[in-house]
């Protein structure tokens, strides 16, 4: 797997990858150079990091769902640092509702799981990660 392939997408913005390495940085986890690419360090920091969230491999059939707002225009880059941070792309869906838009993970098989999988994303920088029962 290249360093563009993680997840299997093709492309992360090198700001995002940055910000996400500072990140891991920050909670003790080695991810390689501060350097904006995606290098097999800071795929096995991620992986460390979603192993002590309890969100390595938490997804699920089910109606509990982990929401993100946003602004219309913010939707594709939210979905791509829910995406970078580890979620299948099949588990991240955009809903641009007009009075609430937002990015919904999951679905997740209990309330426990999507609540790690919040603790986990509002982590790394997605603040106003919510728990929602169907979406």
């Amino acid at each position: 797997m290249t360093e563009d392939s993680l997840f299997e997408r093709g492309h992360y913005s090198k700001l995002l990858v940055l910000d996400l390495q500072r990140r891991l940085q920050a909670r003790g986890l080695e991810p390689g150079g501060l350097n904006g690419r995606l290098t097999p360090d800071t795929r096995a920091a991620l992986e460390k990091a979603q192993q002590a969230y309890g969100v390595y491999g938490g997804k699920a059939s089910a109606a509990y769902f982990v929401v993100i707002l946003g602004e219309q225009d913010e939707l594709p880059k939210i979905a791509e640092q829910v995406i970078l941070l580890g979620v299948p792309e099949t588990g991240v869906y955009q809903r641009g509702h007009l009075l609430e838009p937002k990015v919904a993970v999951g679905p997740f098989s209990n309330a426990d799981i999507a609540k790690r999988w919040q603790h986990y994303l509002r982590d790394f920088g997605l603040n106003n990660a919510r728990v929602y029962y169907g979406c």
